[in-house]
């Protein structure tokens, strides 16, 4: 059926950015915050991630600056007119429309990224049932794909290398025209690399 024919609702920036703290509390955020006062960050990590006011523009901006602590250097080359929307629901049947992230630890040039051919060489674990996930972010230039999964490798690529078929989970897709160094079908620069070319990165 595909991703495009499902229910999308605009949703905030600082909706998405929830759902991606709260994806990596146990790693990165954990990891980050390790050296603080152990009788201080967990309070207020469970108080923002946990008992979150998402009209609370302060507690917004407390939890965009904890997500830039750990992902300002990925976040930095996200386009900045992206468009964010929660789509109800992401199946087996929309897999095929996914492409892991473009990064070193997971790219290789035979497949081009498609979530099962990295499922096949990757063979990971599946540690969760897809119902107790966080829901997973994706990235695309239109609602017909591919999508680029921002969010959620470890967790999409064990689930479509293990045999299972209840995945019925929402997602959040962000949307944009412009190029991505993350979307491997954009052939694009890193953007410290692209400032220092002539040419634009251009799709």
């Amino acid at each position: 059926m595909g991703l495009a024919a499902m229910k999308w609702s605009p949703e905030p920036v600082h909706k998405v950015i929830l759902a991606w703290l709260r994806a990596e509390r146990d790693t990165r955020v954990a990891m980050r915050l390790s050296n603080a006062p152990k009788v201080v960050w967990p309070v207020v990590i469970s108080k923002l991630l946990d008992h979150p006011d998402l009209d609370n523009s302060e507690e917004n901006r407390a939890r965009l600056r904890l997500f830039y602590i750990i992902r300002s250097l990925f976040f930095v080359e996200v386009p900045p007119d992206t468009k964010w929307y929660e789509v109800h629901n992401l199946t087996d049947k929309e897999l095929p429309e996914l492409r892991v992230i473009n990064s070193n630890e997971w790219t290789d040039p035979n497949d081009k990224n498609e979530l099962a051919k990295v499922a096949a060489r990757k063979k990971l674990e599946l540690r969760a049932a897809p119902a107790t996930w966080e829901p997973p972010i994706l990235w695309g230039h239109d609602m017909n794909g591919p999508f680029t999964i921002f969010e959620g490798n470890n967790r999409l690529t064990a689930y479509a290398a293990s045999m299972r078929s209840d995945l019925n989970i929402p997602v959040f897709v962000g949307l944009s025209s412009m190029a991505c160094v993350w979307h491997i079908v954009d052939n694009c620069r890193p953007l410290m690399q692209d400032l220092l070319q002539r040419e634009p990165c251009d799709r």
